[in-house]
């Protein structure tokens, strides 16, 4: 879906600035506030530092009683090390935008997305942008586990906290979305661990159908993230994989079995694995490997 179809798919609700430069699709409400912070189709903001980042810092506009979280665009992998902010398909972050309202109409915890914005770049490509409404009082998963690992958590709160992700994932399957970057850090958790929320949508989609082999698919990224992570003794156990499993089947209903889901994740991983090291030695070579990327986010 180019640019201009996707624009003229906006939720209602929202409406479309138009700049020298760029375009800026946003909530009705939140066009005064946007560009009081110099938040307009072309640029031009001053943000609020946060003790929040992604593949970069975040910044932050006041808004009431809320604070909107903005996300520049990052190139991951490979173009990460170029420090590449650059895309050629300026529709990216309207997609996500329609994407987490369509996930919020389902009954999907994400957060609200407030503003999508692309700007032309010199001399080529485009710089994209989104704004979303900030959950107060979370943590992402993978603050979580490095507690796990280090033994502050405690066993009750370890046995929440996998039952809440697991039962996040299986929302999400059986909504038949599909994370294109499905990780510990792309989903928070609640002070008490027991409410879970999706966020990073960029490249994800809903399907016609989700079927077994790329709901496993989905599954093992997410265990090759963690494990990848794992270093000397691992913090998670063999019965920690099931109790996420056995959170995430019960939640996906009668087209999950935690058995047959374990032994394929394992199995596809193991015939993956080789491929995956000699990845992980280049992204670590180029400087933009997990210990790089991690280094850079507050704790």
């Amino acid at each position: 879906m180019g640019l201009g179809a996707v624009l003229a798919a906006l939720p209602e609700g929202y409406e479309l600035l138009r700049g020298s430069r760029g375009w800026l699709a946003c909530e009705r409400g939140a066009r005064a506030t946007l560009l009081a912070a110099g938040f307009g189709p072309d640029g031009g903001e001053v943000l609020l530092p946060t003790d929040l980042a992604g593949r970069a810092p975040l910044g932050a506009i006041e808004a009431g009683h809320e604070r909107w979280i903005v996300r520049r665009f990052h190139h991951g992998g490979f173009l990460r090390a170029l420090g590449e902010r650059l895309y050629l398909a300026p529709a990216r972050p309207f997609r996500e935008l329609v994407l987490s309202h369509a996930l919020r109409e389902l009954g999907l915890s994400t957060p609200r997305v407030v503003a999508a914005r692309c700007i032309r770049a010199a001399p080529c490509g485009w710089r994209l942008a989104l704004v979303s409404a900030r959950i107060e009082g979370t943590s992402h998963g993978g603050e979580v586990l490095e507690r796990l690992r280090s033994g502050a958590l405690p066993h009750a709160a370890r046995r929440r906290f996998l039952a809440t992700i697991g039962e996040l994932v299986g929302r999400l399957h059986a909504a038949r979305f599909v994370h294109a970057d499905l990780n510990p850090h792309n989903l928070l958790v609640s002070a008490d661990l027991a409410s879970g929320w999706v966020i990073d949508l960029d490249r994800g989609r809903i399907v016609d159908r989700l079927g077994v082999h790329a709901r496993r698919d989905n599954l093992r990224r997410l265990y090759r993230f963690v494990r990848r992570r794992e270093s000397g003794a691992p913090g998670l156990t063999r019965g920690d994989y099931l109790r996420f499993l056995l959170a995430y089947c019960r939640t996906l209903g009668a087209e999950g079995d935690w058995r047959d889901d374990w032994r394929a994740i394992l199995r596809r991983d193991r015939l993956r694995g080789p491929a995956h090291r000699i990845g992980w030695w280049l992204e670590e070579l180029l400087g933009a490997g997990p210990a790089h990327r991690d280094a850079r986010r507050p704790a």
